[in-house]
């Protein structure tokens, strides 16, 4: 075999060892982006509404010398709610026995003794009830009580919102990357009320903006709360 031919079909052996070379790391980095399927959603604006919940019974207010016709909800308040809960705070109360008719009321007292039981302590709640139609005393109920609100909120799910070592929140937003990939990029931002559902997010986000969400691929990052 001629000199030249050699040379020839080392110089193609090279040129394929070095272009498999290229197409691997660029795979591997294309997984180190994203190449699973993203679930995402946008930062919403609307009003934000904290509630704190708690479950009781329907009570004679007078328990000394009942009179069935006068009647409150006494219920037991987790100790890490009832900071915020103040006396004339409206409460909507739904009633296990009446389930198609929700009641309303407000917060009348506020026991300044907690009862610890299986170390967790919480503190009894009486809420008065603006009518009475079709309660008896004894029946079992769910008190919501509104502790606060805020009028056009900016809003993400509040599983979207993670903190990283050093106590700062962030979100993990799509940018758009080579070869029609997807990265996942922090996104630190400033909260500020929070429910069970949503998170509000005073800076860092507008209103219209992506997050991802997290999934069980990528939710190894401690979340927010």
């Amino acid at each position: 075999m001629k000199k030249w031919v050699k040379w020839l079909i080392a110089i193609v052996i090279i040129a394929a060892i070095v272009v498999g070379a290229v197409l691997f790391l660029g795979s591997k980095s294309g997984s180190d982006t994203t190449t699973k399927n993203l679930v995402t959603t946008k930062v919403k604006q609307g009003d934000m509404k904290i509630n704190a919940t708690a479950t009781g019974a329907i009570v004679p207010q007078n328990q000394q010398a009942p009179n069935y016709d006068e009647l409150e909800l006494q219920v037991q308040m987790d100790e890490l709610d009832v900071p915020n809960v103040k006396k004339g705070q409206m409460a909507k109360i739904s009633v296990t026995a009446v389930p198609d008719k929700t009641y309303t009321g407000q917060v009348k007292e506020i026991a300044e003794q907690g009862t610890v039981m299986n170390g967790v302590s919480s503190f009894l709640v009486t809420i008065s009830i603006d009518d009475i139609a079709n309660l008896k005393s004894g029946m079992t109920a769910d008190a919501s009580i509104l502790v606060n609100e805020k009028a056009n909120a900016l809003y993400v799910p509040i599983e979207a919102v993670q903190k990283n070592d050093e106590d700062k929140y962030y979100v993990l937003v799509p940018k758009k990357g080579k070869n029609n990939t997807t990265k996942e990029v922090k996104q630190f931002v400033t909260t500020g009320l929070h429910n069970e559902d949503n998170m509000e997010i005073t800076k860092g986000l507008e209103k219209g903006d992506e997050v991802i969400l997290p999934t069980k691929s990528n939710s190894s990052q401690q979340p927010g709360f």
